[in-house]
């Protein structure tokens, strides 16, 4: 492949997660298509299983990358052969499958997959109980314990691989909130520093994390070659009367029954929306206790996730409670997108996201210089043609973000739990838990993965 003009993306959304799939199975997928028979025809028969045309069916059975057609040839170590919708999905290995191991074996090794679907609440119950041979999502870290004492009576281990984003708890506060006394306060930077100076991280990771976890910014983990010091630990002190004088600075100086008032007189009270579950809330009752030594009142409001989203979206959200960047392990030759305002489930700046989103159809253009900044230097990384100058536009990006404080984060670097089973091999010890990149278990290759016998080794 070759271009007029540098195309940096390109490698890195091949060896995504979810990569491109420049390839398709012709001998396939030409029976559906209008450039391979007859238009009419294919139109009817795709009425006939309820699609709009030809292309609307083609596309159906073109998703390579959620496996649902069990026709569609795959080049994947297992293939999908239960039909959906169903709760138990089973694949079988790839008979075709291209990859051999150093003794010129054909993988996968493991004969099947099975892919139980089960609610996320009962998900650690059942693994605990030894129903998993291979388990990680829906874990938390206040699982493990549990996990631990259940290891040898049910013939598993459990394994703690460190999660990858930039934060795994961060705070978001919306700089495209409705109520316009609000919208002022969080975009003053210096509001946002006095917020972060008034956690106390390191009694969060005592606390919630035995210690294991790494209290500071959204930023890169020390694993990436982009990391820096500085940047994770910008505004992360625990520091209440630099957090007292930067308010008193802004002019919150008078007070009622010990909480700040905002400019209208109303009481500084934040409510933060969250749409996660225990964790989450843990580590706000922490936060509030040590904001209410600065003045600000904290108050946990708990929704359903698109709910949450849509609140966010509109700007009826003042501050909300998630994961931070996804990618903590970042390279130069990766997209710095999450670091500007691309896409509306940023929920820093949602209006700033949808209005690069739609072209400018919707949403709203970003009104703060340091924001069109980072989207001046996210055009500079696409149209690069050195590594260096990737480099360069990354760590210029990643100081605007440590100094603006767009995100609050919290903590980083928490311990997955991974539940394996006794017999199970080639799983490595310690690992990156990460859904890009990594593809969670994915960058560890399953297809190798393989089961001893009963009392071998």
């Amino acid at each position: 492949y070759s271009w007029p003009v540098p195309n940096p993306g390109f490698l890195p959304a091949l060896a995504a997660a979810r990569p491109l799939f420049l390839y398709r199975p012709a001998h396939y997928l030409e029976q559906f298509h209008a450039s391979y028979g007859d238009r009419a025809a294919l139109d009817a028969r795709a009425r006939e299983v309820g699609q709009r045309n030809w292309a609307a069916q083609h596309n159906r059975l073109d998703n390579m990358y959620k496996n649902n057609n069990v026709d569609l040839p795959t080049l994947q170590p297992w293939v999908n052969t239960t039909r959906g919708p169903a709760e138990r999905f089973v694949f079988e290995r790839n008979a075709y499958y291209h990859k051999v191991d150093s003794a010129g074996l054909q993988l996968p090794y493991i004969d099947r997959v099975i892919m139980q679907i089960a609610s996320a609440k009962i998900i650690p119950a059942k693994t605990g109980t030894g129903e998993s041979d291979l388990q990680a999502r829906y874990l938390r870290f206040d699982n493990f314990s549990f996990l631990k004492k259940n290891e040898e009576r049910n013939g598993f281990r459990t394994l703690l691989w460190r999660i990858a984003k930039g934060s795994h708890l961060t705070l978001y506060p919306n700089l495209n909130a409705e109520d316009p006394v609000w919208r002022k306060l969080l975009r003053d930077r210096r509001f946002r520093r006095a917020l972060s100076l008034a956690i106390d991280r390191h009694e969060i990771n005592q606390v919630m994390y035995f210690g294991l976890a790494l209290p500071g910014q959204n930023t890169m983990l020390p694993a990436s070659p982009l990391f820096r010091p500085d940047y994770r630990d910008a505004w992360a002190q625990f520091d209440t009367r630099r957090a007292n004088r930067l308010l008193d600075e802004i002019g919150l100086r008078k007070r009622r029954r010990g909480v700040r008032l905002m400019a209208d007189g109303r009481k500084l009270e934040i409510i933060v929306e969250s749409a996660g579950g225990t964790e989450e809330a843990d580590a706000l009752l922490l936060v509030r206790d040590s904001w209410a030594k600065i003045g600000v009142r904290l108050h946990i409001k708990p929704l359903q996730r698109d709910v949450a989203r849509n609140r966010i979206y509109s700007g009826a959200t003042i501050m909300s409670i998630w994961s931070g960047y996804e990618n903590g392990l970042a390279t130069p030759d990766t997209v710095p997108v999450e670091l500007a305002p691309t896409h509306q489930i940023q929920y820093q700046w949602p209006k700033w996201g949808q209005y690069a989103e739609t072209g400018g159809l919707s949403g709203e253009p970003p009104d703060i210089k340091e924001a069109r900044r980072l989207l001046e230097l996210l055009d500079q990384w696409y149209k690069s043609a050195t590594r260096e100058r990737r480099e360069a536009v990354w760590q210029e990006m990643l100081a605007i973000n440590a100094e603006q404080l767009f995100t609050i984060g919290i903590i980083s670097g928490v311990m997955q739990p991974v539940v394996v089973d006794r017999l199970l091999r080639n799983v490595p010890e310690t690992g990156l838990y990460n859904w890009d990149p990594g593809a969670h278990f994915g960058l560890y290759a399953p297809d190798s993965f393989w089961f001893a016998e009963a009392g071998g080794g």
